[in-house]
């Protein structure tokens, strides 16, 4: 008898989010932060979440994806824009009571599929470095430190906004994923 192991995420679909997904976003992002300590993400940041108006511009964008589960509940979402002509995962989110089911790899692999599909030639993100479910999490997936000297000025950028909120730059990492077809170390087309 041959045992097949189930695929990430089996039970749970992702999909580009519709209108009435934005309004199950915030309670992601707040359940979410709950994992973190508040020496990673200070308390003056622990009750942010995402804009309205971005957040809705990116669903008509087609760059937000929400994962349901069987009952058709949001329970995890990612979110994407553009960064140093880029497609940069900005956020992934998935509810704890539904971690550790394969949904954050489904969700950053539906986006790096839509970041190949637009023809990027990286996906980016910046993340905690010592969280397993941070750094760790997205090298299994492929993703590599982006050196600071390949960084572009947004991507600095966003360091420093971080830093002016309370997050550790030290703790943060800059990461990319060279995607299928046009990505290569350095940026060069293949």
């Amino acid at each position: 008898m041959t045992t097949v192991a189930p695929q990430p995420g089996a039970g749970y679909v992702v999909k580009r989010a519709d209108r009435r997904h934005l309004r199950d976003v915030p309670a992601i992002e707040q359940a979410a932060v709950t994992l973190f300590s508040v020496e990673d993400v200070p308390l003056a940041l622990r009750f942010r979440v995402t804009a309205p108006e971005p957040l809705a511009e990116a669903q008509r964008d087609g760059r937000l994806w929400v994962a349901e589960n069987a009952a058709g509940k949001t329970v995890g979402f990612a979110l994407a824009e553009i960064v140093d002509g880029e497609a940069y995962l900005t956020e992934v989110d998935v509810h704890p009571e539904h971690a550790r089911q394969g949904i954050g790899t489904r969700l950053v692999q539906t986006v790096a599929g839509w970041a190949a599909g637009q023809g990027f030639a990286f996906l980016l993100l910046v993340t905690f470095r010592h969280l397993p479910w941070n750094a760790p999490f997205y090298r299994k997936l492929g993703f590599e430190a982006v050196p600071p000297g390949d960084m572009g000025p947004e991507l600095r950028g966003i360091f420093d906004e971080e830093a002016q909120a309370g997050i550790d730059p030290g703790k943060r990492v800059a990461m990319r994923l060279a995607l299928p077809g046009r990505g290569r170390a350095g940026g060069e087309p293949a």
